[in-house]
């Protein structure tokens, strides 16, 4: 193919430069012009023989076409393993294990109770056998290290006058002393098994008596003379303070009201002990015998009373009783007092109402006066 390109021109050359058109008189030319003539011929001859040789394609060009955009085809995900669900072991119970709720654990004294030098105080807990062994007599609670707050190191004392089964809860109590000097103290305790086995919450850990000793105030209330005395059914009030049988019909029972200025003490105060004194006192027949027990009763009578404040019956609702005259020869603490007192602090009075249970009517004078009765209040300030 390439032989006959290269031949081509040439020939055409020799052919346009000697031949002229018939019919025609042919027009002189010169060389130079001839020449050229023939290479403007050869040039356009060749152009066409190119076009021709040269491949054409036959797909037109569309600009129209969007330009493709790329979307990355997702990757498979491997479809995880099962992997088989082993179920958990069961581990027994321990014979001995001691468990809790945190609500009702300390029963009394929570953590931090402020306490008076040298107040004497019951510390409960509520624990639960939360082993599978029975919890008996023989089974023993054990001051365990720290601070004894009373108690000799090695201190025991019978864990429970009956059983506790196997998820029962029981109240563990035990009375002790706070120091005499200020400061935090903290005493551990656990149980000891009739083998001399320790186990205590969870196993083997202890629990804790923890108290804050602070300066205390000691101070004696008496009554308001103006706002206290005896009252009968039909007459008062009197000067005296006797419960039981009065003098001007003994088938009458007379009441005791107690009016105590409570003023003094400051509004934030925490009461940390309440004494009654009641040991000056004079017995008239056998009133604890055929009139049944003593009640104490909160009341609000205001700052007069009269015969309008006698309740009549034998109403229920005590707070303190006494069934003989033993608790009345010492200055008994009393944490009902103490209880009841402790919602008042902050007003002017706290005021009690004396009375037998009952009355036998039998004509014989039963009863019993208090000569001087007082209450001796400890409290300490933040």
């Amino acid at each position: 193919m390439r032989k006959l390109l290269y031949c081509l021109p040439i020939a055409l050359i020799i052919i346009l430069a000697s031949c002229n058109l018939p019919g025609e008189q042919a027009t002189p030319v010169s060389p130079d012009a001839a020449f050229t003539q023939a290479a403007e011929t050869v040039a356009a001859e060749l152009t066409r023989v190119a076009l021709l040789a040269t491949p054409t394609s036959s797909i037109p060009t569309n600009t129209s076409i969007p330009t493709n955009t790329w979307t990355p085809v997702a990757t498979n995900t491997p479809v995880a393993t099962n992997t088989p669900v082993v179920p958990p072991t069961k581990t027994p119970l321990p014979c001995l294990m001691v468990g809790y709720s945190n609500a009702t654990i300390d029963q009394t004294i929570p953590d931090n109770t402020k306490m008076a030098p040298g107040q004497v105080f019951i510390k409960t807990w509520r624990l639960i056998n939360a082993g599978t062994c029975t919890w008996n007599s023989s089974y023993q609670l054990v001051f365990d290290r720290g601070d004894g707050m009373g108690v000799p190191t090695g201190y025991s004392q019978t864990l429970t006058a009956g059983s506790v089964s196997p998820g029962q809860s029981v109240d563990v109590s035990v009375t002790l002393t706070a120091p005499t000097t200020p400061g935090t103290y903290t005493g551990r305790w656990r149980f000891r098994d009739p083998n001399g086995i320790y186990f205590g919450i969870g196993g083997s850990s202890s629990w804790i008596v923890k108290i804050q000793v602070v300066n205390a105030i000691t101070t004696t209330l008496n009554p308001v003379a103006a706002e206290s005395g005896t009252i009968r059914s039909d007459a008062g009030p009197f000067p005296d303070f006797t419960a039981g049988e009065s003098n001007a019909d003994i088938t009458k029972t007379t009441e005791v009201f107690l009016s105590f200025d409570i003023s003094a003490i400051p509004s934030n105060a925490t009461i940390t002990e309440v004494k009654i004194n009641f040991k000056d006192y004079t017995i008239t027949g056998n009133p604890f015998g055929s009139l049944g027990v003593l009640n104490g009763y909160l009341v609000n009578y205001g700052s007069t009373v009269d015969t309008t404040d006698f309740v009549a019956g034998f109403p229920t609702g005590n707070i303190v009783d006494w069934g003989s005259t033993t608790p009345l020869n010492m200055l008994e603490v009393s944490p009902e007092l103490k209880a009841a007192l402790q919602p008042k602090v902050g007003t002017s009075r706290f005021q009690l109402r004396l009375q037998f249970a009952g009355s036998n009517g039998d004509a014989v004078k039963d009863r019993i006066t208090f000569n001087a009765p007082s209450l001796i209040v400890t409290y300490t300030t933040p």
